[in-house]
């Protein structure tokens, strides 16, 4: 090996010694400008999504709630009127003589049936109490039919719990046995209606008992 090629040597080693310090240099700073200034910024916009995520999902939340809220509101004046109507069907006890009368007044039409009605239970009791009734039906077919829908379309609430035809024993007719059951107010929902219904029309209403209890 010559003097000459042992410099050359030499002085390809001392560039790929720059060129190496060169490449670590640059990848410290590299490394540095990524760690010190990228991931900072990254992590600050990462959290700032999150929170208009958040954001938005509050707002979607009110939103749907103030669309509910709204909803609720147009339906209150529509839910109001049915409670009347519903109220003016139910009775503030069973009268389940009167509801025998208007009965019987709507099958009056309906000569070629015969009807009995019995007691079929116990008077149910709780928000909307009821009495179940069992219906016995005797006719034509048609008649009878007609016999059921003119008791449906009655002035007072109602509820058909389970009807049964069957043939009579001298094949003339049907005969038709209906359990069901009319509903009347309570008597505390009675009172309250009742005290609704003075102070609508200006009167002063009712003291409660706890007023009266206060003022005793």
């Amino acid at each position: 090996m010559t003097v000459a090629d042992a410099t050359q040597t030499r002085r390809r080693w001392a560039v790929d010694r720059q060129q190496l310090l060169i490449l670590v240099v640059a990848s410290v700073m590299l490394g540095s400008f990524v760690l010190f200034i990228l991931w900072p910024r990254h992590c600050e916009l990462a959290d700032l999504d999150d929170a208009v995520r958040r954001q938005r999902r509050l707002l979607s939340q009110h939103v749907a709630a103030s669309q509910e809220g709204m909803l609720v509101s147009a339906r209150i004046p529509g839910l109001r009127k049915v409670q009347a109507q519903v109220e003016k069907r139910l009775p503030t006890g069973p009268q389940v003589a009167d509801f025998l009368q208007m009965m019987n007044a709507a099958l009056a039409d309906m000569p070629s049936v015969s009807h009995e009605v019995t007691r079929s239970g116990t008077a149910t009791e709780g928000s909307t109490p009821s009495v179940p009734l069992c219906l016995r039906l005797r006719g034509p077919f048609e008649a009878v039919y007609r016999s059921l829908g003119a008791i449906e379309r009655l002035d007072r609430l109602s509820r058909f719990r389970r009807v049964r035809f069957s043939t009579t024993e001298a094949g003339d007719g049907v005969l038709a046995e209906a359990e069901f059951d009319i509903y009347y107010l309570p008597d505390g929902a009675a009172d309250e209606r009742g005290r609704g219904e003075r102070s609508a029309d200006g009167g002063r209403p009712e003291p409660s008992r706890a007023e009266e209890q206060g003022t005793s």
